[in-house]
């Protein structure tokens, strides 16, 4: 009976652990964050969804590259004039860049 006990208290922590492991390795989308501050400092704000944000902050920019390629917009709505992201990169200044599209 106790032998018995054990191979179903080892099932069930195998199987909460297989659990936890699925949840917690759900794969990281890239992302940007942007200062409300000179100098990348003050403030941030994450944009981080699939498809179309726009930045809440313009005083530094820092695109956080998980595999998925973006466009930053010199417009809200993600108009305007773009350029392509593919790759970690990190700008303190506004440089313009208003909304952010990311390919998921």
């Amino acid at each position: 009976m106790a032998a018995k006990c054990s191979v179903t208290l080892a099932a069930m922590v195998v199987a909460i652990l297989a659990v936890a492991m699925a949840i917690g390795s759900t794969e990281a989308t890239s992302h940007l964050t942007s200062w409300a501050g000179p100098g990348c400092s003050g403030q941030t704000a994450i944009a981080g969804s699939c498809g179309c944000s726009n930045l809440q902050f313009y005083d530094g920019q820092e695109k956080s590259y998980q595999g998925q390629t973006a466009r930053l917009y010199t417009e809200t709505g993600c108009a305007g004039t773009s350029y392509l992201v593919f790759e970690d990169t990190q700008a303190c200044g506004d440089f313009g860049w208003r909304s952010i599209s990311i390919d998921c």
